[in-house]
């Protein structure tokens, strides 16, 4: 009654340990990952906000192509201005204009001058003006910046999308890192209750005088490495959770729990056409692809600096009357403007040169960029195929590892095998599942690191 009455207790302790722990974790999907790692990763924000600013872009160069209208106004006030006097008299005379211009008179006319006194005093003056312009032609230079805009602004989508890809590369990397370190966690922790268990069995061997001290010694010193390589493992699984953590945002001491546990490999079929599909659907040859574009209708803005230009516009003027000297006025005006090129000293002639130079280095660039996304997606290909092979190799070693342990074991209890015989069986048992963990891993991000090869790694 007593056991069982202390059974209970134990199972309840146990049970109790388990919600504790449970408490605080957080279980996250691969999907799940991916999703928090793109809401929080800096350069998905700083992509985002370049398609906001190329899209304002567009709608800015759009509005060259329609009129504009302005308008200013001025206000004056000058103070207490000294009264403008001029006397009376009769007009001098010269006997020539030439004469007149360099001051040399003969006498007075009989033309009398009666003088004036203008009263200044404060002045106040007023303007208004509202301008009208509207470009006819430039050239075409109005055309190719809002082209240039446009393909900006598509050139910030593509960028996005490399930014993302290479986030949920990253993201992928950290998560089937803490998978298979979970994994090999819980192979060393049975690696060690197996040598647990012969440990146990030599030493029951020993008091009875069955076996030697010397065989129980290796087997504890077996022991005492796998111990120690557990503890190591759990070390590197709790950097594991860590960086995992970093690449969602999250606090690097949550608790996270990866539930995509199960490493499924299925072999896709990669159709024939996998190369061609790369250079189509990479971002970075597409953003080349775009810069190539800009680089073209550069040339014919640059062209367009030197072809004629003509606009029209209208403007309305009004000014205040300024006491009795002026009246007021109301001007409209209606103006066609053309600017011609005439002669610049080869200067257009430099500057297209120029702009086609470095079209040219662009779609020199982009065949380049094909020639070595090409190489990188045919290495992707033959790593993925190396990596399925070496996960039907790992396969074929667990399986002998199986044998070979379950044999010698049934032969050391048969006193068939030594202590080091059943010691390295075992050793072997644990390479060879760790190596089927790492295998299976490495087909997991060489699908990864394919997929985004041929840029097809998404959400």
């Amino acid at each position: 009654m007593l056991r069982k009455s202390m059974k209970n207790i134990y199972m309840l302790l146990l049970l109790s340990l388990v919600v504790i722990q449970g408490v605080g974790q957080e279980k996250l999907s691969l999907k799940e990952s991916r999703k928090l790692a793109l809401e929080y990763n800096k350069k998905i924000k700083i992509a985002d906000l370049m398609i906001s600013e190329n899209q304002s872009n567009v709608k800015f160069t759009f509005t060259h192509f329609l009129p504009n209208l302005s308008a200013a106004g001025s206000y004056n006030y000058f103070h207490n201005i000294d009264d403008i006097n001029l006397s009376g008299g009769f007009l001098k005379t010269a006997s020539s204009l030439a004469e007149a211009q360099q001051g040399n008179f003969i006498g007075d006319s009989d033309i009398y001058f009666p003088g004036f006194n203008l009263e200044m005093g404060n002045i106040n003056y007023q303007s208004a003006n509202v301008q009208l312009a509207q470009p006819i032609y430039m050239g075409g230079k109005v055309r190719s910046s809002y082209h240039m805009s446009k393909l900006g602004s598509e050139l910030s989508i593509y960028n996005k999308k490399l930014q993302s890809s290479e986030v949920l590369l990253e993201t992928d990397q950290a998560y089937w890192n803490l998978v298979s370190i979970k994994e090999k966690e819980s192979l060393a922790q049975k690696y060690v209750d197996m040598l647990t268990t012969l440990v146990l069995d030599l030493n029951n061997a020993y008091n009875l005088e069955i076996t030697t001290k010397n065989e129980l010694l290796k087997a504890q010193v077996q022991l005492n490495q796998a111990r120690l390589d557990l503890f190591k493992t759990k070390n590197v699984h709790t950097l594991s959770k860590m960086a995992l953590c970093q690449v969602i945002g999250k606090d690097l001491k949550s608790e996270v729990v990866a539930t995509d546990t199960s490493i499924n490999v299925v072999e896709n079929k990669i159709q024939a056409d996998y190369l061609q599909k790369a250079l189509l659907n990479r971002p970075e040859l597409l953003m080349q692809a775009k810069q190539v574009e800009i680089s073209k209708e550069q040339v014919k803005y640059e062209r367009a600096n030197y072809l004629p230009q003509m606009g029209v516009g209208a403007s309305y003027t009004y000014t205040n009357k300024i006491n009795s000297i002026l009246p007021s006025s109301k001007i409209l005006t209606v103006q066609a403007n053309v600017t011609i090129p005439i002669f610049h000293w080869q200067e257009r002639k430099h500057k297209l040169a120029t702009a086609r130079f470095r079209s040219k280095q662009k779609e020199l660039e982009l065949d380049r960029a094909e020639d070595i996304i090409s190489l990188e997606v045919q290495q992707s290909y033959f790593n993925l195929q190396e990596a399925l092979q070496q996960i039907e190799l790992a396969k074929i070693s667990m399986d002998q590892a199986n044998e070979n342990l379950e044999l010698t074991k049934n032969s050391f209890y048969e006193e068939l095998a030594n202590t080091r015989e059943l010691l390295d069986a075992q050793a072997f048992w644990q390479k060879a599942h760790s190596e089927l963990i790492d295998s299976k891993i490495n087909y997991k991000l060489n699908e990864i690191r394919f997929l985004k090869s041929i840029g097809k790694l998404d959400i």
